[in-house]
């Protein structure tokens, strides 16, 4: 029985391949090119609620074109740049928390009531070739707390 607690707390905590951590924004600056979007999962102390987040924006992705490929990203409490990044955030209801990530910057928290349609709305707005529109940096939490 302690071996099944152990085990389901270890899986509990860890989240899905799709994910990349990352420490900081240095990490993201790095990582992130100005044509690419992506969407940054702010961890929280609850490893439930973590892979509830990611879970929801795994399920939000399959309602994007099949050509969306949107980067994931994830960043944890133990991680040096957490709180920088956890400052642009929270305001909704904590942590977890989900950011959309327009090139290098772009740090947009979305409403997580409504995830799936902000995910949507995002890639819309700012991560599909087709429909890019300029002036994140006007939204931008990072930019503009």
């Amino acid at each position: 029985m302690t071996f099944l607690f152990c085990f389901i707390l270890v899986t509990g905590a860890a989240f899905p391949s799709q994910f990349a951590h990352v420490e900081g924004f240095l990490d993201l600056d790095n990582t992130a090119t100005p044509t690419r979007f992506g969407l940054l999962l702010v961890a929280g102390e609850d490893s439930a609620a973590n892979a509830q987040m990611a879970q929801l924006i795994l399920a939000a992705m399959d309602s994007l074109p099949d050509d969306a490929s949107p980067d994931l990203y994830v960043v944890t409490l133990d991680e040096p740049g957490y709180q920088d990044i956890a400052a642009l955030c929270g305001g909704y209801s904590g942590y977890p928390a989900t950011l959309i990530l327009v090139g290098h910057c772009g740090f947009i928290e979305l409403d997580p009531c409504y995830l799936a349609m902000e995910i949507i709305d995002a890639w819309y707005t700012w991560g599909s070739p087709d429909s890019r529109r300029t002036g994140i940096c006007n939204f931008c939490r990072r930019c503009n707390p």
